[in-house]
């Protein structure tokens, strides 16, 4: 594993392909070590709020969700990325059986020459109830994907038994071979004690979507270790990653600033908990316990509340929410996180939701990137 910080980028997956590409050949080129998509049939920004008028992005992005499929798009990026890891932030098990991720990462692993990376958690609302699934049994419906999906990695083509109260497996034979006999890596999207504990039994990496602070992060961590002591796994090379919100300019002061006055972004603080509102002394729109993003399906909202989240959210409830500032200010927010076992870091850039990413944005992006690539892990 390397010695210094791997840094990696969540890319957006959505229209326009040209701008997608060009995306990826520039994240490339600034010299990131993974690319991961996101599995999504919507975004998280209502329509309503999505215009020319409303926030600068919408003059290159149709739409927010106007998503590819991203399972689709990794062969391609197998095929034109050959240095860089690739994988989902995040995909679950709603809307694909296990046996078609354990295929299909099987697959991509041999097409990447064995950077392919599962990440997966146990999902959000707006992806399966609009779409007739109901959202329900998450975790557990996660715990039997990744036995399932373990159970078919390491049966060497013999015929699998398995009684689950999601699936049911009878003499189902997986035979496609593995790249270099060694499965693909499997990253757990895990937060509350359950499913760190399915991450510590299961996962070879974790990778957390939220903002923590180095003594949330350790505490996370060190019950991943313990729940995989007790299940007899060395975990001497797991990967402890974080998906980072990022939105970089000149001072953290006016760049949440600048994001509150941008509908699109002033929507984003319904995506934090109840909880983390309450702690600024705020009651979400929602409710006081509204799970926030995965609970969170944006055509449901109406617009008064929306016009109330906008107009109550402060930029310190934001900043507890995204990393924001300059170069200088983010590196010292991700710092302590890597003293405290952070080692690969994935930075979604929601910037340009209120910049419209501009050469000096994307400028300091990459100096974030090259910057970021120097941290020293233990």
């Amino acid at each position: 594993m390397s010695k210094t910080l791997s840094v990696g980028i969540e890319a957006n997956c959505t229209a326009p392909l040209g701008l997608e590409r060009a995306s990826m050949r520039m994240y490339q080129w600034m010299g990131v070590d993974s690319l991961f998509l996101p599995d999504h049939y919507v975004g998280f920004v209502p329509r309503s709020l999505w215009g020319p008028e409303l926030t600068p992005a919408a003059k290159v992005v149709p739409s927010t969700d106007a998503f590819f499929d991203p399972f689709v798009m990794m062969g391609m990026m197998a095929a034109r990325y050959r240095r860089v890891r690739i994988g989902t932030g995040v995909t679950e098990p709603f809307r694909r059986h296990p046996f078609t991720l354990a295929q299909a990462f099987v697959t991509l692993d041999h097409m990447t020459k064995g950077r392919a990376i599962l990440g997966i958690g146990n999902g959000e609302r707006e992806n399966t109830e609009p779409f007739g699934m109901p959202f329900v049994k998450r975790v557990g419906r996660l715990e039997e994907a990744l036995e399932i999906i373990r159970a078919l990695w390491e049966s060497g083509g013999e015929p699998i038994d398995f009684d689950g109260k999601i699936w049911k497996l009878d003499k189902a034979i997986f035979a496609t071979p593995l790249y270099n006999d060694k499965a693909p890596a499997i990253w757990v999207a895990s937060h509350a004690p359950r499913m760190l504990g399915l991450t510590g039994r299961y996962a070879d990496g974790w990778y957390p979507t939220r903002k923590f602070s180095p003594e949330e992060y350790a505490a996370g961590l060190d019950a991943i270790r313990k729940a995989a002591t007790e299940a007899g796994r060395d975990i001497a090379h797991f990967e402890p990653a974080l998906q980072i919100q990022v939105m970089l300019g000149r001072d953290r002061e006016s760049v949440l600033e600048q994001a509150l006055k941008v509908p699109a972004t002033g929507a984003m603080s319904l995506l934090l908990p109840g909880p983390l509102w309450s702690k600024h002394g705020l009651q979400h729109p929602l409710g006081e316990n509204y799970e926030g993003f995965p609970e969170f399906v944006p055509e449901e909202v109406p617009p008064e509340i929306l016009e109330l989240a906008g107009r109550t959210a402060t930029p310190e409830l934001l900043g507890d929410g995204v990393f924001a500032g300059s170069v200088d200010q983010v590196v010292a927010e991700v710092e302590p996180l890597v003293e405290a076992g952070l080692r690969h870091v994935v930075i979604w850039n929601i910037g340009p939701l209120a910049t419209g990413a501009g050469p000096r944005e994307i400028m300091q992006l990459g100096s974030l990137i090259r910057r970021l690539r120097k941290l020293r892990v233990r």
